[in-house]
């Protein structure tokens, strides 16, 4: 161990070596790698099975991992052929994508069929599509339903789980959203149900007025209320109403000051322009 450059070791570490069969020929088949390993180092590439003919693979196949590089790719049982793999497929990770590529179960034929599925990826992309679970299967049925997606999308669709069944279900009511009108449809909890309780009311509200909709908390009830309250709403009317606070209590409160022929714009005016207030709002 001495002529390997191992000094000043205490009984206790000459046992762990010998333990894990750290010989003073592993030590040197190590250095001739260009590796100058601790003990602790060697002890752990010793422990993970890492030899001096997996290193070479690692760079003959064009990879320059540093030692603990080394153990986390044998770790993950990242090797040469792996990498040599997602090249072919496309892809030229570095030695920490390759990791996080292997952590994350992705294999060279999964990256093969996401570019047989017409998308543009990255190392880094493949990795958030993988982890976002969006399989080929997956793309295939948004591509039968004429749903047009691209890398950024797919991650998107899945993080605010947009299925093929919430897409069918839109499309049956006559809609046809895009990727991005179905991303922000989810986002603002758009449903079927809201669809049609909506369009129960009277109102036939497209699918960015749906959006708007959600965003200022207009709900069926809302509406019903003010048209209870004897006026007629469009969308764009209703939305102004619930930014503007005007409710059916405000409106009755318009009625009894002696406001007639109101109109919802008229009582949205109203609301504007503060008149009703109590003095101390003043």
């Amino acid at each position: 161990m001495k002529a390997a450059g191992l000094t000043d070791l205490s009984l206790d570490t000459l046992i762990a070596l010998k333990t894990q069969d750290v010989t003073p020929e592993f030590v040197r088949s190590m250095q001739e790698q260009g590796l100058h390993p601790d003990v602790d180092s060697l002890i752990a590439l010793r422990v993970q099975g890492v030899t001096p003919e997996y290193i070479k693979e690692l760079s003959a196949a064009g990879l320059k991992p540093d030692l603990n590089e080394i153990i986390a790719l044998k770790v993950q049982d990242a090797d040469a052929g792996y990498y040599r793999a997602l090249v072919a497929a496309g892809i030229q990770p570095n030695v920490d994508t390759l990791i996080a590529l292997k952590v994350q179960g992705v294999t060279p034929e999964y990256v093969g069929e996401l570019r047989s599925a017409g998308l543009a990826v990255t190392a880094d992309k493949v990795i958030a599509l993988k982890v976002q679970d969006v399989s080929p299967e997956y793309l295939k049925s948004m591509h039968e339903l004429g749903i047009d997606v691209k890398t950024d999308q797919a991650i998107g669709l899945r993080v605010q789980d947009v299925t093929p069944e919430f897409v069918r279900a839109m499309q049956a009511l006559g809609l046809k959203p895009s990727t991005e009108e179905l991303i922000a449809m989810r986002v603002q909890d758009v449903t079927p149900e809201f669809v049609r309780d909506i369009r129960a009311l009277g109102l036939s509200p497209s699918i960015d007025q749906l959006i708007a909709l959600r965003v200022q908390d207009v709900t069926p009830e809302y509406i019903q209320g003010m048209q209870k309250a004897g006026f007629k709403v469009g969308i764009n009317d209703i939305i102004s109403a619930k930014v503007q606070d005007v409710t059916p209590e405000f409106a009755a409160e318009a009625v009894k000051h002696g406001f007639k022929d109101l109109t919802l714009q008229k009582l949205i005016q109203l609301r504007e322009l503060g008149i009703l207030d109590p003095k101390a709002d003043l």
